[in-house]
């Protein structure tokens, strides 16, 4: 981790098994979650704390992270918003994390094992955490899940429990908010049924650390890196900003489609193409990776033009130097 100063811990909470707690965490301030006893599965969601529909999206942590997570990687709420949460600074290599396996559910166990009543997993269990800020069992998203153990195949196959749980005693995971959060950590409800968490549960230790001049500073960066393109929207650019009650969908008869950029405005633009062009052209058509030449000079040229501009299969990372952390610390921001 990069060695910055933390806070003091303003709340500290021991979790004991198949529970869990909705916790505010600052910008600024850091989250640290703990294995008390040893191996345990740990399911997390994060909302926004002033604009609930602001949650993690998993899906775009794949996107530009891939199947597991490293410290640097973004916690990314979905779009349109598309805020970063918090990252993650920290966590030891014992620390199998997974954003492929959503989370375990009550219907799981009684459709695939066999299980008569209501057994202990992570969507009641987030959905109680969250009841005590008013939020509703949908309003439970996909989990990143710290500290399980899971693989894929060649072919794509979700392989949810093949490996033990790698956690020790005294594992620590450290997250810092860029925006005020609510973080929902739970103690996973499969693991005793599953490698999940080796067949038993054990309990969780939950910190929250005040902000300190070091943390200040390292979120303003990732603020700066992260935050502040026009696209990132707002309830207010919504042309649609009211949150449903009803639950049955009907046809709004007044509505008129206003889709992005509709109807596109296509433009005719000659190329002059030499002998070494036109071979180029050649050969992508006889790779199949053309049909004709206008879709090769186009393929070709927007192909280039996404692998120069855009970073290819790099890894978020914490490419940050403590004097450039404590200058910005000191530096006026929205703190």
């Amino acid at each position: 981790m990069i060695p910055i100063q933390l806070g003091a811990v303003r709340y500290e909470e021991i979790l004991q098994p198949v529970t869990g707690r909705a916790v505010p965490v600052m910008q600024g301030e850091v989250l640290k979650i703990e294995l008390v006893e040893g191996p345990q599965c740990v399911d997390f969601n994060c909302f926004n704390l002033h604009d609930y529909k602001d949650r993690l999206s998993v899906g775009h942590m794949r996107r530009y992270g891939g199947f597991r997570v490293h410290p640097g990687s973004v916690l990314w709420s979905a779009p349109p918003r598309f805020n970063p949460l918090m990252v993650l600074l920290d966590k030891p290599d014992t620390c199998v994390t997974d954003i492929l396996g959503a989370r375990c559910n009550a219907v799981t166990f009684e459709r695939e094992r066999g299980y008569p009543g209501l057994h202990t997993n992570c969507q009641d269990c987030q959905a109680e955490a969250i009841r005590e800020y008013g939020l509703a069992p949908d309003d439970v998203h996909d989990s990143l899940n710290f500290w399980m153990n899971t693989g894929w195949d060649d072919a794509g196959t979700f392989i949810p429990n093949v490996k033990r749980n790698r956690g020790r005693k005294g594992d620590t995971v450290t997250l810092i908010a860029t925006n005020d959060v609510l973080a929902v950590p739970n103690v996973c409800g499969s693991g005793d049924v599953s490698n999940t968490s080796n067949y038993f549960f054990r309990p969780i230790k939950v910190q929250i650390l005040e902000r300190s001049p070091d943390t200040i500073g390292l979120a303003q960066l990732l603020r700066k890196q992260y935050m502040g393109f026009k696209n990132q929207r707002t309830v207010a650019d919504f042309r649609n900003p009211k949150i449903r009650t009803e639950r049955a969908l009907t046809r709004d008869p007044s509505y008129k489609p206003e889709f992005v950029n509709y109807p596109l405005q296509i433009n005719d633009l000659e190329i002059e193409l030499d002998d070494a062009d036109l071979r180029q052209v050649r050969r992508l058509i006889a790779r199949g990776l053309a049909e004709d030449a206008e879709d090769a000079v186009r393929s070709g040229a927007m192909t280039w033009y996404t692998r120069n501009r855009t970073v290819q299969n790099q890894p978020e990372a914490l490419d940050f130097d403590i004097a450039d952390i404590r200058e910005a610390s000191s530096t006026p921001g929205d703190q």
